[in-house]
């Protein structure tokens, strides 16, 4: 992760300090959460959750043995992820 320094006036910052404590995050995870919110509203920037994803597509395993389920959205996701 990079590091960077923002510089917030006041009110702001005390906000910031009231949320954070409320929900129990540091104040860098709740400037992390509302500015990748922002840019996803703008378009320019996927979720944590779509990124985590990402980073697991197409390297899962099946075991040597072909796996039957039975249970076809399991299969498609099965067929689009595993080798």
């Amino acid at each position: 992760m990079k590091v960077i320094t923002v510089k917030l006036p006041d009110d702001l910052h005390a906000a910031l300090q009231t949320v954070s404590r409320e929900r129990g995050l540091s104040k860098s995870a709740v400037v992390r959460e509302a500015l990748e919110q922002s840019l996803r509203a703008q378009g320019v920037v996927a979720g944590a959750a779509e990124r985590w994803v990402a980073q697991w597509q197409g390297r899962l395993q099946l075991p040597a043995a072909e796996v039957e389920t039975g249970d076809p959205r399991l299969e498609h996701l099965l067929a689009k992820h595993a080798r």
